[in-house]
């Protein structure tokens, strides 16, 4: 029988934190909800543990079972087999608030929203990151135009125009139509991290209403094991060099009018800016593998350069040997607003 959400979990050696995240969503005030466990290769038990919970609850757990290709793959793997109204994307390590996915039906269908934005708090059962816990305290906290709903072009506007704060770009902090996910297409790139850049940014972008709520509806975990913190140079080099490509082609291959071009253009100076920020935190060795990928993403840049903040100018002159490391200078967020 159809349900109203399919929540989608792609997991990879998560034994210690699946349980949490599967029973936070099977223990919902709303019953009505299919979860989509993709088992990414693991090996540890939580492959097992996953078949455990398809056995019990046959008619709202689903499996798929899958070779190690990373979140991407599992993510549009899992939304190809969904069948809810709506989708979530929810991280195997994270926790659901009780009365989530309620609240998000309640609201969603309430204003036939195609993207609803959530609040979400962060925890860590790791003594060692209890400073980075209230470091990230109020870092997914909503305040902004909370209950406005606008189209998504607007919002990306609005965004780029008022803020100097980060592009709230994760899939884990949206609630989606999944009717109007299969009518704009878009997936996630496979193969790299960093793909809610991608998905994020054109999702909102086609959506026709969407809609930010304050309500704190998600438990984030921090954890040292996970791919925020144990993630390599060259992987969000290749993730960022992947995201930002795609969203040059677009910008050179689609008919768009001249405030589209100027945003996509503004949006993608976030990717460099990361991969510079990245690259001065680096240690030497990474630093010498990463290099030629770099300057080879930025060739194709500079086409675009003097759009960019000076922040941003000045990494970019610093990779093609005009400018000292020291004189780089960015700031501790990237400012993307239009100068």
């Amino acid at each position: 029988m159809k349900k109203k959400v399919s929540v989608i979990i792609p997991f990879y050696n998560v034994m210690d934190y699946l349980a949490e995240t599967v029973d936070s969503v099977l223990t919902q005030t709303l019953s009505d909800i299919e979860v989509i466990l993709v088992d990414d290769g693991s090996d540890d038990g939580s492959e097992q543990l996953a078949d455990q919970y398809a056995r019990n609850d046959p008619d709202r757990v689903k499996i798929i079972h899958q070779k190690n290709q990373g979140a991407s793959v599992a993510r549009n793997a899992g939304f190809d087999i969904a069948e809810g109204d709506y989708i979530h994307f929810l991280d195997s390590d994270d926790r659901l608030k009780k009365n989530a996915m309620q609240v998000l039906v309640d609201e969603a269908s309430s204003k036939d929203l195609d993207i609803l934005f959530f609040s979400a708090e962060v925890f860590s059962s790791d003594p060692r990151l209890a400073g980075d816990v209230i470091s990230h305290k109020d870092e997914f906290i909503i305040r902004s135009d909370v209950g406005t709903v606008m189209g998504g072009r607007e919002s990306l506007f609005k965004f780029y125009e008022t803020t100097k704060n980060e592009y709230p770009v994760a899939a884990w902090r949206r609630f989606y139509k999944r009717r109007f996910l299969k009518e704009c297409g878009v997936r996630f790139p496979e193969g790299v991290i960093h793909e809610d850049e991608h998905f994020g940014f054109f999702t909102q972008y086609y959506a026709a209403k969407l809609e930010q709520i304050s309500d704190i509806l998600l438990e984030r975990r921090l954890r040292l094991d996970s791919v925020m913190y144990s993630k390599k140079l060259m992987d969000s080099v290749l993730g960022y060099k992947c995201v930002y490509l795609k969203l040059i082609d677009f910008i050179e291959r689609e008919d768009l009018s001249d405030d589209d071009r100027k945003l996509m253009i503004t949006h993608s100076e976030r990717h460099i800016f990361h991969t510079i920020l990245f690259y001065l935190q680096a240690g030497d060795e990474e630093r010498k593998e990463c290099l030629p990928v770099i300057e080879s993403y930025l060739k194709r840049a500079r086409k675009y350069q003097t759009f960019y903040t000076q922040p941003v100018q000045r990494g970019m002159r610093f990779f093609a040997g005009e400018l000292p490391e020291n004189e780089v200078k960015l700031p501790a967020f990237p400012f993307l607003c239009y100068e």
